[in-house]
């Protein structure tokens, strides 16, 4: 009996061994060119255990079997297990709704803001902008509202980038509409609808763009503050879009949770 265990156990140690070194080097890869978030440090929190419990496989099997360890050890299957439940559930929604072709005609857009590295917009917002000008320029009865505030690293706010932007690229001046205090994506819509409700009216029908994999946090949020609004996905940063989707899926639910959305 013992023979047959031992092939077994050196399975499990190497596939533990494997998952945890992925992760902990996810975590150490993206942490070097992007921002320390909940999705740059979760696949790290998730592989640290079982790296740990690979490495250590016999001792961690005799602390297992009996007492407070075999309570940790249910603690940590429930809790890898509920983690695995939610991305399963979570990671389709965010992905179809991520994908849905915009609405034609919208009275406003309104372009979410995120990094600007110095006075330049991040590739990540120029994506957005893109999108943007594209239908703003299908739609030239569109209001565009560009929502961003000022961010560490940043010299000037994310919205005042985003018009310099769209401006060099023909769209008009008096097209767009500047909203520079927003920190959130609660905020942005918060802040947004001032301006809009002001220039088209309440119940304006409303677009808006930002990355795949926040559509559906951003829809739940606008529609809270009783902005119905429908989102516009454009493409993220392909090699970080597993730690967003990581991050997207336990934000939801805490927004849920919390009363947020």
């Amino acid at each position: 009996m013992s023979g047959g265990r031992k092939p077994v156990s050196a399975l499990l140690r190497g596939i533990l061994i494997l998952a945890g070194l992925l992760g902990v080097i996810d975590t150490l890869a993206v942490s070097m060119y992007s921002n320390m978030n909940a999705g740059t440090v979760l696949p790290g929190l998730l592989g640290l255990p079982l790296l740990l419990i690979g490495l250590f496989l016999p001792a961690a099997q005799r602390f297992f079997s009996s007492g407070f360890g075999m309570f940790v050890k249910w603690l940590l299957v429930a809790g890898y297990a509920g983690y695995a439940l939610i991305l399963l559930i979570m990671v389709p929604m965010i992905y179809r709704e991520g994908r849905q072709p915009p609405a034609p005609g919208a009275d406003a857009l309104i372009v979410l803001g995120c990094g600007v590295r110095g006075e330049r917009v991040s590739l990540t917002l120029a994506r957005r902008l893109d999108a943007a000008l594209a239908y703003a320029k299908a739609n030239p009865d569109t209001l565009v509202v560009l929502s961003g505030g000022q961010g560490q690293g940043e010299d000037i706010t994310e919205a005042e980038a985003m018009r310099r932007y769209l401006a060099v690229r023909g769209l008009p001046e008096s097209r767009m509409r500047v909203e520079e205090k927003s920190e959130s994506t609660y905020a942005n819509f918060r802040n947004s609808k001032r301006i809009i409700d002001r220039e088209a009216g309440d119940g304006a029908k409303v677009i808006f763009v930002t990355t795949r994999f926040h559509v559906l946090r951003a829809e739940l949020v606008a529609r809270s503050l009783g902005l119905d609004a429908e989102g516009v996905g454009t493409r993220g940063v392909d090699w970080i879009t597993p730690n967003d989707y990581m991050r997207e899926s336990l934000v939801i639910i805490y927004y849920y949770l919390g009363g947020k959305i």
